[in-house]
């Protein structure tokens, strides 16, 4: 079984995050995948966009490819993000083994609501690190204290009143 990641592994993901591809990314605005890559972008991290359906568009700066094989073979990645049915994942996996672990990828992502026990194991097997079923979005900022101003408890404490 895929164990969670702790705290301290996932803060250690994003510490060393510069670039993610991200695989079922969408142009439209109003979409999860458009404001996860939007938020990460704005952090200075280089997303990757896939999606055949807006193969050749730009998006933040670069180019929507149509299949994780199209990605520059002189990249340096490291994470992958997948916003795509979970039965879709022995398939998506077995291609991030063959064409991003050569370029250094190592997390393996799927998104709330995404998961694949056999699929996750591979990818293990072959020396990921995989965390499915949540967002790396809500994570950051969960573990960076940023959802606060919208009223979560973080757990981090941002302020401390002396009496």
């Amino acid at each position: 079984m895929i164990k969670t990641k702790s705290d301290k592994e996932l803060r250690q993901i994003f510490k060393t995050l510069r670039t993610m591809v991200m695989i079922g990314v969408s142009a439209s605005p109003l979409r999860a995948s458009f404001f996860v890559a939007r938020y990460f972008v704005l952090r200075g991290i280089r997303v990757i966009p896939i999606n055949p359906n807006y193969q050749g568009n730009k998006l933040w700066g670069e180019t929507v490819l149509g299949k994780i094989s199209e990605i520059d073979p002189d990249s340096r990645i490291d994470m992958v993000d997948i916003f795509r049915p979970s039965d879709e994942l022995p398939v998506i996996v077995s291609d991030v083994i063959e064409n991003l672990v050569p370029l250094g990828c190592k997390t393996f992502w799927t998104q709330i609501g995404i998961k694949h026990e056999r699929a996750g194991q591979k990818a293990k097997r072959h020396g990921l690190d995989v965390v499915m079923d949540q967002c790396p979005k809500i994570e950051y900022q969960r573990l960076f204290g940023e959802l606060r101003v919208a009223g979560f408890n973080t757990g981090i404490i941002s302020s401390k009143i002396d009496l």
